[in-house]
């Protein structure tokens, strides 16, 4: 029998186990457990718990924390940003179930590319797949300048701008004066022109102002009718139409609509309204009203019996490929003016749900018109029938089913061990290396899956968005290629044809500039998209009234002179305001031969390429800067304690894939049980650097003696 000291401590303890974490509870003495664990995808190699003993050394010997191969996370979190653009799932939803599937859409205003990605899947391990897409202002062309005038295009370019024109004096407008731009992408209406005036336009006429002759002014009153204008709206551009209708209780006769023309008066209406004849007695059908528009269906469309929404008029509503109809396809304008029914509305066809096959999985989520599951199976097993099902309009899913199905041809059987030599030899290696891109995946033996992205402003080229590891040894699908797109350039004194100056083109993409009357192009050699760079940017050269001027590298020598070699440029200001730059701002004067303007970026952005540009022959000079996102390091860890990362929806904790740490993200430190913080509590991503950058230290609590409840003999009395 032996006395142990119950107070005893036991040897300092290796806090620190690579890829986890160690805590004594409740604290280091006699009797205390020292619990390990790993870090996901990690497993425990050894016992988990060690005990202090009482020869002061603990038990056992130290675990180590090694790579779970068949470690997946099932879950993925914080789907992909896109600048201007929004998927479809809960704003709150912190995690996903692998094979979810988020759907993006560009925001107002803006829109994406024809072959974009706008899906992304979580495929595990905390790793989505997609989108691909860019959301860039959805403009319209740049318009021609009009002979005799101008026209202005409001500034930004997008969906409602509108675009005036105006006519040098002397001269009238002839058609409309303002222009929007659709959601199509194109100005609505069409060109107007200049036209000379002469002596009938100095005429007054009544409903015209004598300052624009190209306005009308309030239409023609027509009894018992009333316009589909605003009734405060006093001036109507050349070209405008207007219709009348009948009050209630009115009949129309003639032509109703109006127009506005070109010399300030309306032609139109030949319309006149007769009182509706009253009913016979006994009678027992009222008068018809007229109906309003009666809706459109989403997915869907309707057709009318006749030109008008007036009694008994019938409307037939359709559903687009992929949708049916849910209600009533038919309704009528009744006698008393509302249609029968309700609106109906287009549902997606639903497939039968699949299930995952035995020993397999599917990527991809739900079962209406559209969809897309793709299939694959666990190690040693590989796919029969189909690999890839779409859900097609008549309800049916394209393809054949899908099975897993025992692979003896060198992937693993059941029965054997991962371990043997014969399998684990069969390794396919990494995938070869993605210019402009990346790829997603964990294991490189047989049955191992990768997938492939591309970066934002790349086009993917290739024939799968994943590949896998095959029995032989080799990839299933080689890496694809990720060509970068080019920004569509402006020019001075010109525009670019049947495009838009600012937006992205794909990888060998030809444009084709034009000139203004007077200019012409430096070069007329094909402009071609390479790999995100332009092989040229063209220039519009004024043909006179310029100071002839050597161009030497450049620079020019200003100099009157002779020789052929020279090239006239005149001294001309800028014809519009220096170009902008995304997430910055731009500070200048003016727009006159030799003014700058500078260039600084938003906090969290940092500046690449030149700081100024400078106008200079009517041009803005050097090349336009951009504005790159800069992020803060990852935080890594704490010596017993934790870094979380706060945000709007709570905090969790820092982990070390977390490399997007956006300028305003913040952190906060705690340590663990039985230490004390020394040091700053938080932190926050200021400018790509950590504010304050000190790091505080996680210190073991200290504890007060407690009090003596009692006292030998040989110290005296006790005064207990």
């Amino acid at each position: 029998m032996s006395c142990i000291n119950k107070n005893i401590r036991c040897k300092n303890l290796n806090m620190k186990i690579q890829n986890g974490q160690v805590r004594i509870l409740p604290y280091n003495q006699f009797g205390a457990m020292a619990k390990y664990s790993c870090a996901e995808g990690y497993v425990l190699f050894g016992k988990d718990t060690r005990t202090c003993q009482g020869d002061e050394t603990w038990s056992g010997e130290p675990p180590r924390c090694v790579i779970n191969d068949t470690y997946e996370k099932n879950e993925c979190q914080d789907p992909p940003t896109v600048h201007h653009a929004e998927h479809d799932g809960p704003q709150t939803q912190k995690t996903y179930p692998v094979g979810h599937m988020l759907e993006y859409r560009c925001k107002d205003g803006f829109t994406a590319r024809r072959d974009s990605v706008l899906r992304a899947w979580c495929v595990g391990g905390d790793v989505w797949v997609g989108p691909n897409m860019t959301c860039t202002h959805a403009g319209c062309p740049l318009l021609e300048q009009i002979e005799n005038g101008r026209v202005d295009i409001e500034q930004p370019n997008m969906i409602g701008t509108t675009a005036k024109y105006t006519c040098s004096p002397g001269f009238h407008l002839a058609g409309r004066a303002l222009r929007t731009c659709t959601s199509e992408g194109t100005w609505d209406g069409k060109e107007p022109s200049c036209e000379r005036g002469d002596s009938r336009w100095t005429t007054h006429r009544p409903n015209t102002y004598d300052h624009d002759y190209n306005m009308c002014g309030r239409p023609p009153t027509i009894r018992h009718a009333f316009h589909n204008a605003r009734s405060e709206q006093r001036m109507f551009s050349a070209g405008t139409e207007i219709v009348y209708e009948c009050d209630r209780g009115y009949v129309p006769n003639g032509h109703p609509r109006a127009m506005c023309r070109e010399d300030g008066d309306w032609s139109g209406p030949r319309f006149s309204c007769t009182r509706r004849a009253r009913t016979k007695p006994g009678s027992n059908r009222p008068p018809g009203r007229n109906c309003v528009p009666p809706g459109d269906l989403i997915n869907g469309h309707h057709e009318i019996t006749e030109g008008r929404y007036k009694h008994p008029t019938k409307v037939t509503y359709h559903c687009n490929e992929g949708y049916e109809l849910q209600g009533r396809s038919i309704r009528i304008c009744q006698s008393n003016g509302a249609w029968s029914g309700v609106l109906p509305n287009c549902k997606p066809i639903e497939c039968p749900i699949l299930n995952s096959p035995l020993n397999g999985y599917i990527f991809g989520s739900g079962n209406t018109f559209h969809t897309t599951l793709k299939f694959f199976c666990r190690e040693g097993y590989k796919v029969v029938g189909s690999t890839e099902r779409r859900c097609m309009p008549d309800g049916y899913w394209s393809g054949q089913p899908a099975r897993c199905e025992e692979d003896s041809g060198g992937r693993i059987s059941p029965g054997k061990s991962i371990d043997d030599k014969k399998y684990s030899e069969v390794n396919c290696g990494k995938p070869g290396p993605i210019h402009n891109g990346y790829y997603n995946g964990h294991r490189t033996t047989v049955g191992a899956v990768y997938f492939f992205r591309c970066n934002v402003r790349t086009t993917f080229d290739g024939p799968s968005f994943s590949t896998q590891c095959l029995q032989n040894g080799s990839w299933s699908h080689q890496p694809p290629k990720c060509w970068g797109q080019c920004q569509v350039p402006s020019i001075v004194n010109g525009s670019v044809m049947h495009g838009r100056e600012g937006v992205w083109v794909d990888h060998e993409t030809f444009i084709d500039f034009q000139c203004r009357d007077g200019f012409s192009l430096n070069d007329t050699s094909d402009i071609r998209c390479n790999n995100g760079s332009w092989n040229l940017i063209p220039r519009c050269i004024p043909g006179n009234e310029a100071s002839p001027v050597k161009e030497n590298v450049g620079r020019s020598t200003h100099r009157p002179s002779t020789d052929p070699r020279m090239v006239y440029f005149p001294k001309a200001p800028c014809s519009a305001s220096p170009p902008n730059i995304e997430n910055g701002r731009r500070v200048y004067i003016g727009w006159k031969h030799g003014d700058r303007a500078k260039y600084m970026c938003l906090q969290g952005f940092r500046l690449e390429g030149d700081k100024y540009m400078t106008c200079q022959y009517g041009r803005w000079t050097g090349s336009r800067p951009v504005c790159k996102e800069i992020y803060c390091p990852n935080p890594g860890t704490i010596s017993n304690g934790k870094i979380h990362k706060k945000g709007q929806i709570g905090k969790f904790e820092f982990k070390a894939y977390i490399v997007t740490i956006r300028h305003g993200d913040r952190l906060s430190y705690e340590c663990d049980r039985g230490y004390e913080l020394l040091g700053t509590t938080g932190a926050t991503c200021v400018d790509g650097q950590w504010s304050p950058n000190e790091r505080p230290m996680c210190k073991r609590s200290s504890h007060p003696a407690l009090q003596k409840l009692w006292k030998p003999l040989e110290e005296g009395p006790s005064n207990y």
